[in-house]
């Protein structure tokens, strides 16, 4: 399943892939991660940068999900979804891919999450679908720190 959502935002590329670059930043704009943190470090090349993602702030792993950043080019990053337990038991794939465009605001960002679920649970494929929004939602979120504010209003939340 391939989902897609875009945004414009009043800054330039350099500077959102500069906020995107960081892991810690994640907690401030995905609607789903209270805490983010490093778990393999690449020196020069991004690609290979291992990250998990908790959706409790205390330091206690639930709600713990993996990723790698599996391929970065001159305008585009992609994201792999690496664990396999918690709510990552539902996909054999997923992946997010981030690319910025140049636009007369700013940037334009498109988002495109693509997912491959496990057969017994293909069910979640038309549930993915209808909250397709939520990628919008936390594309909301992001403009709004990468534009000044330091976590999105709890309406967007």
């Amino acid at each position: 399943m391939h989902l897609e959502q875009s945004i414009v935002i009043k800054r330039g590329p350099e500077e959102v892939w500069k906020f995107l670059g960081s892991v810690e930043n994640i907690a401030k704009w995905d609607r789903g991660v209270e805490r983010a943190a490093t778990t393999r470090e690449q020196q020069g090349n991004p690609v290979g940068l291992a990250f998990d993602t908790f959706v409790d702030a205390s330091g206690s792993d639930r709600g713990r999900m993996s990723y790698r950043i599996g391929e970065v080019g001159e305008n585009y990053c992609t994201v792999q979804l690496t664990s396999s337990t918690g709510n990552a038991r539902f996909f054999r794939k997923a992946s997010w891919t981030f690319r910025t465009l140049p636009h007369p605001d700013g940037t334009l960002l498109v988002c495109a999450a693509d997912f491959e679920t496990r057969l017994r649970y293909c069910f979640l494929a038309s549930l993915l679908y209808l909250k397709r929004s939520a990628i919008a939602i936390d594309l909301e979120c992001l403009k709004q720190s990468i534009e000044g504010c330091e976590r999105a209003p709890a309406s967007l939340r």
